[in-house]
């Protein structure tokens, strides 16, 4: 049986080392709109063998809800990082840098989905923003080369469940989306092994790693098999080798399931970039242009 423990937090803004001030102050007046006042982070109880360590293992996620609560959603978005897939969901002792702003709760990612689940949930979303599973964070890599392995694909459908079972006040049958970004691409895996309700109403993959030769790349997945609306969008300044918008028309061809899918892209450099081409704060990540983007993608799931 599953098991969850929630809380709820102050949510402080979201620290990553590097970010010069004005990045900070344009981030919390980007996301003041979204009347978002308080994150709940919902831990469950994993029910599968630790890929490392010992039981128990949990998966813990932060659930963003739009105004007017559940009852008030348009939908659900299961978001799923990129790189490790750990976001750091854990408190950190006052003593370190970046402090937590209220001793329980430190998000140090700078990843695109995580830091802009306010302006997806400003747009009628209930956001769950996953972090990896307790026995992913010990292995040196965590999710890297993992997001088709049974243990993650698991995780999501567990968390899946949570948001058609276990949201008080959602209305019956809001649909549930799986959108992941870079590297977090389970979501492929995820729909294509399993159709709704047990699986997702639709899939989004943003800027994926869409080259040969990497377990974790759109190539490697079973995109055939996916039945449910699939959107692939990217940013056509982003020079990320590893994730080229210029390759994202051969992934939509090789979507074959679906009737209900499409390519779309912005093409903006953003801020300038605080990090290398394949990370977070780059165009790759969307730095600078999140509620332009936000608002393309969120178009696209409500029309479909």
């Amino acid at each position: 049986m599953m098991q969850m423990n929630r809380r709820f937090v102050r949510p402080g803004p979201i620290f990553v080392r590097g970010i010069f001030l004005l990045a900070a102050v344009w981030f919390l007046a980007a996301t003041s709109f979204a009347q978002i006042t308080v994150d709940s982070v919902i831990t469950l109880s994993v029910t599968r063998s630790p890929v490392a360590g010992s039981p128990p293992v949990t998966q813990s996620f932060i659930q963003s809800d739009p105004a007017g609560g559940p009852a008030a959603a348009v939908g659900v978005l299961i978001m799923l990082p990129g790189r490790t897939g750990n976001i750091q969901l854990t408190p950190v002792p006052p003593t370190t840098f970046p402090p937590a702003t209220d001793g329980t709760l430190d998000v140090n990612s700078g990843n695109f989905l995580v830091r802009s689940r306010w302006l997806f949930a400003a747009q009628g979303f209930v956001v769950l923003s996953l972090d990896s599973a307790t026995d992913f964070q010990l292995l040196p890599n965590g999710l890297t080369d993992e997001q088709g392995s049974a243990a993650h694909v698991t995780d999501v459908l567990q968390v899946i469940n949570y948001a058609r079972t276990m949201i008080s006040g959602l209305p019956p049958n809001t649909p549930v989306w799986v959108v992941g970004t870079s590297r977090g691409m389970g979501g492929a895996w995820v729909a294509g092994q399993n159709s709704p309700p047990i699986g997702p109403d639709g899939v989004v993959f943003t800027s994926p790693l869409n080259t040969s030769g990497d377990a974790d790349s759109l190539l490697s997945a079973p995109l055939s098999t996916i039945m449910v609306p699939t959107l692939i969008f990217n940013n056509k300044a982003s020079t990320c080798a590893d994730a080229l918008a210029s390759a994202d028309p051969a992934l939509l061809k090789l979507l074959t399931g679906t009737k209900v899918k499409a390519n779309e892209n912005v093409n903006n450099a953003g801020f300038p970039p605080l990090t290398s081409d394949c990370e977070a704060l780059s165009p790759h990540g969307y730095f600078g242009i999140e509620p332009l983007t936000v608002t393309k993608v969120s178009t696209w799931i409500k029309a479909h």
